[in-house]
């Protein structure tokens, strides 16, 4: 791979993980999936059909929920999924939006400036009054006020505008899943779920981000599970372990990883040498040295005949023949033959890839939809 799709690489990364979104589909759930693109040190988007939704022309590209955020030089304008531009450049808004809302600055009952959060129309929905403002997610938001001592602290508000976690911590953590972790300079944690109810377990010093419904927490060097509602569904008694993903969690025992359900029970017997987490219904694993994908009892459904294999999304996986790169369907039948010097996993329809000195986005008959070169 060459440095500029490295450098393309990695911003389609960090593009989608701004967004929330797996690799290159960079739009909420709920809207169209967008892709990012780039010529040059310029970017834009297009849909799943190809079609460029913004042209590559500008410095940057964030999608939001509801709108897309580009900016040119210092001031930012805001796109819908169609590309129509819904706010024209201007310098007062320099965040994506995030359920609906965006922060912005604008003058409190004193006339003092203060952060509150506006509507894509502009009027504001949660008034001036905090002097820090970060996006929504899972139904909070962090802000912050000063204190009589000068320092900024922390706390959470619902969209409502209450203030559910008192403005009172050093360090409040981007929420997810409708709970916010709180940190110290000491690096211990403490976890608040949406009505500001404190749930850190007892003998609980980490906790990690919520995924499928369960949250991951240390009490020393082991680890173990809580539910998002706050109960300690396993006792930390781990050594290494993954976040929940499709209903099961990969764990590490006696030098072998193994599977464990949301009860702690070890559904898949730790006897594999290296394991991925589940991805659209099956894990990557390997045995004896031989590759397979397992399903979620350990029954293994396919042993791809490559050099390395990756794990499944949008029903394909990513393998690697010949130092190539193509796809397999669950079957293990090639779909797309391997012909790439890199490929990403297919999402919502498209998959990004390279050939040579071009890069591009596919469907999943390998046609490309969007290539860089020429552009």
């Amino acid at each position: 791979m060459t440095t500029r799709l490295q450098a393309l690489t990695r911003w389609l990364r960090r593009l989608c993980c701004a967004a929330g979104c797996t690799w290159c589909a960079l739009a909420p759930a709920q809207q169209p999936a967008l892709y990012g693109i780039r010529v040059g040190d310029l970017f834009g988007l297009i849909d799943a059909q190809g079609h460029e939704v913004l042209p590559a022309e500008y410095a940057e590209v964030k999608v939001g929920d509801p709108l897309v955020m580009a900016r040119k030089g210092p001031r930012h304008a805001y796109f819908d999924a169609s590309g129509r531009m819904v706010v024209a450049p201007q310098d007062a808004w320099t965040q994506p939006f995030s359920e609906g809302l965006v922060p912005t600055l604008a003058k409190d009952a004193k006339g003092q400036p203060r952060w509150g959060y506006a509507r894509p129309d502009g009027t504001l929905e949660l008034p001036a009054a905090w002097e820090h403002a970060g996006p929504f997610s899972g139904g909070l938001a962090v802000v912050g006020q000063t204190d009589a001592w000068g320092q900024l602290r922390f706390g959470a508000i619902n969209r409502a505008g209450k203030l559910v976690v008192p403005c009172e911590h050093e360090k409040l953590l981007t929420p997810a899943a409708g709970l916010v972790r709180s940190e110290s300079k000491q690096r211990s944690h403490r976890l608040f779920d949406a009505s500001g109810r404190e749930l850190t377990p007892a003998g609980i010093d980490f906790i990690g981000i919520p995924s499928d419904g369960m949250v991951r927490v240390w009490a020393g060097r082991v680890q173990g599970y809580m539910s998002v509602a706050g109960e300690m569904s396993i006792p930390p008694r781990f050594q290494q372990a993954s976040d929940f993903k499709e209903g099961r969690a990969r764990v590490w025992i006696d030098g072998r990883y193994g599977f464990v359900d949301k009860a702690g029970q070890l559904v898949v017997p730790a006897r594999y040498e290296v394991a991925e987490d589940f991805s659209d219904g099956l894990a990557l694993v390997k045995a004896e040295g031989r590759t397979q994908f397992i399903d979620p009892q350990g029954r293994v459904v396919v042993e791809p005949q490559a050099e390395r294999a990756w794990s499944f999304s949008g029903g394909l996986a990513v393998v690697r023949v010949g130092g190539k790169h193509g796809y397999i369907d669950k079957s293990g039948r090639t779909v797309i033959e391997p012909q790439f010097s890199f490929a990403q996993p297919f999402y919502k329809g498209l998959a990004y890839v390279g050939q040579g000195r071009e890069s591009g986005y596919i469907r999943s008959d390998g046609q490309f939809v969007w290539r860089s070169s020429g552009r």
